[in-house]
């Protein structure tokens, strides 16, 4: 059962970008570049439906990966908090993208009260959970990947007024950003899969 939840906690990644891709390509006048991935799921696309959907299984699936994330980071010798934590903020993630799709732009619950930013500190704890275990790579990769996302998320939030984020392009800046917050799930996942082996 582990296994399977694991599984889908790679399948969540890959939803949410079939979800960009698919409806970018169903929208001949959408950019990247100057719009927001959400605006894939509003009225003004041609087929909100191609990114509403999919965003939302990628959140149910990323909701019940949370369980196989916790039990994995328990067979490593991680303490309750760790891993729960860890859990926790992949599970806040679903959620939000569940409500993302079912509120699609411009309504206020589309943000789903900001749960969707948890996914930057699963990361920290994960590697918090992982401390003392054999996983010197898996480390290091957390610490990255926590390290570019939150350098990312602070650009986007403009935070030392560096106005680096404009319209003409604040899709590359998102991208940017959800690259570094979401893809590494699937990695994370993956690796959980092998034998636990404790330092």
């Amino acid at each position: 059962m582990k296994r399977l939840m694991l599984w889908l906690g790679v399948l969540a990644p890959l939803l949410y970008y079939g979800a960009v891709i698919g409806g970018a390509l169903s929208w001949p006048a959408y950019s990247h570049v100057t719009q927001y991935a959400s605006e894939l799921g509003s009225a003004a696309a041609p087929h909100p439906e191609y990114f509403n959907w999919p965003i939302m299984a990628a959140g149910g699936l990323a909701v019940l990966s949370s369980l196989g994330f916790f039990a994995a980071l328990r067979e490593r010798g991680a303490g309750v908090v760790a891993a729960f934590l860890t859990a926790l903020s992949i599970a806040l993630w679903g959620v939000s993208m569940v409500m993302g799709g079912s509120f699609p732009m411009p309504n206020p619950l589309h943000n789903g009260f900001g749960l969707g930013l948890a996914i930057q500190l699963a990361p920290l704890f994960m590697l918090w959970a992982l401390w003392g275990a054999k996983a010197p790579g898996l480390k290091l990769f957390l610490a990255v990947v926590f390290v570019a996302s939150l350098g990312l998320l602070l650009v986007m939030f403009n935070v030392g007024d560096l106005n680096l984020v404009r319209q003409s392009n604040v899709g590359l800046w998102q991208r940017a950003y959800s690259l570094s917050s979401i893809p590494w799930l699937a990695v994370a996942a993956l690796a959980l899969m092998g034998p636990a082996r404790k330092a």
